[in-house]
């Protein structure tokens, strides 16, 4: 793409911070249409299965201590070096915003939560040995899920498409109808995880470029207007703050290739959605429930399922032949057919 097209994407800006997120995610290719895993042990994969269901875990409790804070104090350096100006209302809008950015929430019409942060995370890597050691001399399992056929299925095929609702939406849609099978569309959310980005680079680009096109669509309206705006572009601002920050994380974690669906929005705290604890690790982890459906909403009949990869481990035959067995007295022999095991040789010792 021409250079000065990519950068005249962010002049498409008009002012919305889903609006302005999209952009971002343009600039940056954050838009990958590629297959995705998900890593799990063989109680999710078996839940996964059996219940149509993911879950999504919260942020703070993964396995980089640092998470959301990492993104956000990258924000608070490049804010205070926007400073520098002339400007009283740029220096009064990223003041607003310094002075906020630790809020648990921001504002404006989609105000967004920095406190309960959930996240549903997977790989591009379909056989990562980083992601296997965390499952130690168990064997893991990757379910690699197809993007083709969860956004564009082909219905002469008989692929359905796979979309996300949060159980307690479809536990209420389940009480409006008499069988799962009439249920119509509602509430349901595109499956489309954002690749995280650990390059520094690229993280110092993404987050200047998100302040700067603030501050250029708010300046102007702020000499068309005659009217700064100063409260409804700091609310803008710190959306999009609150938006990014789970996409940023350590270049530590670069071997995990990760990418995201990532739930943040305050608006989700309704009365009937509830947030789930476990035991993990030997903490109590938060998580919330989606179920899987077709692009209908309804239970999912044709898998959107590539592969299914057996992590290394002491018993990894044992495993692929358990799985296998499960499956095919589930009636998926077509995901029997698809389990493989990893090529990676590791066993913990």
């Amino acid at each position: 793409m021409d250079k000065n097209v990519v950068e005249s994407q962010l002049d498409l800006f008009l002012g919305h911070s889903l609006d302005g997120f999209s952009l971002i995610k343009s600039k940056y290719n954050l838009l990958r249409k590629d297959n995705v895993y998900h890593y799990t042990d063989i109680a999710g994969f078996k839940s996964i299965i059996e219940k149509q269901e993911l879950w999504a875990s919260h942020i703070s409790f993964m396995n980089d201590r640092l998470e959301f804070l990492h993104g956000k104090e990258l924000f608070k350096k490049h804010l205070n070096r926007n400073m520098n100006v002339d400007s009283d209302f740029q220096k009064t809008l990223l003041q607003n915003v310094i002075d906020r950015i630790d809020d648990e929430k921001s504002g404006w019409l989609m105000p967004h939560s920095s406190k309960d942060v959930f996240s549903l995370s997977f790989s591009y890597e379909r056989d990562s040995l980083e992601m296997w050691r965390g499952y130690g001399r168990e064997s893991g399992i990757a379910i690699g899920f197809d993007w083709e056929r969860i956004n564009n299925p082909s219905l002469n095929d008989g692929d359905q498409g796979m979309r996300l609702i949060r159980i307690e939406d479809y536990d209420e849609l389940k009480k409006q109808y008499q069988n799962e099978s009439e249920i119509l569309p509602k509430n349901e959310i595109i499956f489309i995880p954002v690749p995280v980005v650990y390059d520094d680079y690229i993280k110092d680009n993404l987050v200047d470029d998100t302040i700067k096109m603030v501050i250029d669509y708010y300046n102007k309206r702020a000499v068309r207007t005659k009217d700064g705006d100063i409260s409804v572009a700091s609310d803008t601002l710190l959306d999009l703050i609150f938006l990014i920050n789970p996409l940023l994380k350590h270049r530590g974690f670069k071997g995990e290739c990760e990418c995201r669906f990532v739930e943040n929005y305050v608006e989700k705290a309704k009365d009937n959605y509830q947030i789930k604890f476990r035991n993990r690790g030997g903490i109590i982890l938060p998580y919330i429930k989606y179920k899987m459906v077709d692009v209908n909403c309804r239970p999912i009949k044709r898998w959107p399922i590539h592969e299914i990869v057996i992590g290394p481990g002491l018993n990894q035959s044992k495993v692929i032949q358990s799985v296998k067995y499960f499956l095919e007295k589930k009636g998926m022999e077509d995901l029997a057919d698809k389990v493989v095991a990893s090529d990676i040789p590791y066993v913990e010792t």
